[in-house]
């Protein structure tokens, strides 16, 4: 069955493409890919896309520490005075296909979490080691991670932990970015890790690009006397671009000096789920999926004040079937207005819950690891570090009920929800 939740490239390509005409870069070209070649005429034709590269830096990430991380070489080299210190891009990337290079040019004992090389959302980058698929990093004991706990998933497998040839001093890791299929590919010394190849979409750390997601950004992390610099494109790389490839620095936005200029760490917003919810912490995504019978799933943690206790109220006339996810022990009360078309209730989570529920609507139940099954709880989208899945719930859910996601909604200590017909 296909995950529409998680690899919906045809809408991810149709929302890149709508702020500007022919696709996500205005010509035509939705990707990294080669440009159109332009018509002639008397006058000289404009630059191709993949020609337009601006000058890009590192910066140091804003919970780095004030003078602990110096940049030199026009900002392409970072070096860092303090233990865990974080530099990244000065310039993100949200799809397309990207290339780029870390020269390794001192490295001094430290531990794992404090020396990785890769990309990740900004929301992301202080959680190392639970990127919760919204980065991907590899480190100096040769572990790439995306997901929580150091495992990842590669090349759509399970979650694992990726042992790879570590890298060190005086090494050249490439990173290729394909933020159209949501795939991390890293290098050592032009060698791919572990069975990866960009230009065959084999392999690579998968990794969110759903709306919602944020911008990517390249990402150093750096222990005490490290010193690494970065390559975005300025000179020839070590190893060349896979093809489909362009170097990160190419394609953004420039300024009077020829510098690139970020747009900022939100990327696409995720079109809001039609439900309204009694919690300031909300977050929500509804696809573009249109089945007769929808899924709308909903999420919290637990309820605290007030007792375990949440509602759901449906006054959506789609026929739809509701699935509803709690960490902890949960009485869900589920009314429905006259002409609601509730065709069943999936209950979901690490505790077992319950439901009051007008007559005659079916009721599944499936509680983590009963007979087996292995089912997560969430309540944020896409995702959040701290081992609860939002990808790997609604993985489940749509494998439970043979059904493609509708919308999913949630926050951590919701009480009230009403499915809505669309704002």
């Amino acid at each position: 069955m296909t995950h529409r939740f998680l690899f919906s490239l045809g809408l991810l390509a149709a929302l890149l493409g709508s702020g500007c005409p022919g696709g996500a870069n205005g010509n035509g070209n939705t990707g990294g890919g080669p440009e159109k070649t332009p018509p002639a005429t008397d006058q000289d034709p404009p630059e191709p896309s993949g020609s337009a590269r601006c000058k890009l830096g590192l910066v140091a990430h804003e919970e780095g520490g004030d003078g602990a991380v110096a940049l030199s070489n026009d900002g392409l080299t970072a070096s860092a005075s303090e233990r865990s210190q974080i530099a990244r891009a000065a310039a993100s990337h949200v799809g397309g296909r990207w290339y780029y290079e870390v020269t390794v040019d001192s490295l001094l004992d430290g531990v794992w979490w404090a020396q990785n090389i890769g990309a990740s959302v900004e929301g992301v980058i202080h959680t190392v080691g639970d990127t919760a698929y919204m980065g991907a990093l590899y480190n100096t004991t040769g572990t790439i991670s995306s997901g929580g706990d150091g495992s990842t998933r590669i090349g759509g497998g399970g979650d694992s932990a990726v042992q790879a040839a570590p890298f060190a001093e005086g090494d050249v890791v490439g990173v290729a970015l394909d933020l159209d299929a949501g795939r991390v590919y890293f290098r050592k010394n032009g060698a791919w890790l572990e069975g990866m190849d960009p230009e065959a979409d084999a392999g690579g750390a998968e990794i969110l690009v759903l709306p919602g997601t944020g911008a990517y950004y390249p990402v150093l992390y750096l222990s005490d006397g490290d010193v690494m610099t970065a390559n975005f494109g300025a000179s020839e790389f070590a190893s060349s671009a896979p093809e489909g490839f362009l170097p990160f620095a190419e394609d953004l936005e420039t300024d009077d000096d020829g510098s690139c200029v970020d747009e900022g760490p939100a990327g696409l917003p995720a079109p809001p789920a039609p439900v309204d919810a009694a919690c300031e912490d909300f977050t929500s995504y509804k696809t573009a999926a249109e089945d007769a019978t929808e899924l709308h799933i909903i999420g919290i943690h637990e309820r605290g004040e007030g007792g375990p206790k949440a509602s759901v109220h449906v006054s959506r006339t789609s026929e739809m079937v509701l699935a509803l996810s709690s960490y902890a022990f949960t009485q869900w009360t589920v009314t429905v207005d006259p002409g609601a078309q509730l065709e069943g209730i999936v209950l979901v989570g690490h505790e077992p819950s319950r439901v009051s529920a007008p007559a005659g609507i079916p009721i599944n139940t499936v509680i983590y690891n009963e007979d087996g099954s292995r089912i997560e709880a969430a309540y944020t989208w896409p995702n959040a570090p701290g081992g609860l899945d939002t990808p790997d719930l609604i993985r489940s859910v749509e494998e439970i009920t043979g059904m493609s996601m509708t919308s999913f909604g949630g926050c951590r200590d919701g009480d009230s929800f009403t499915v809505v017909d669309d704002h």
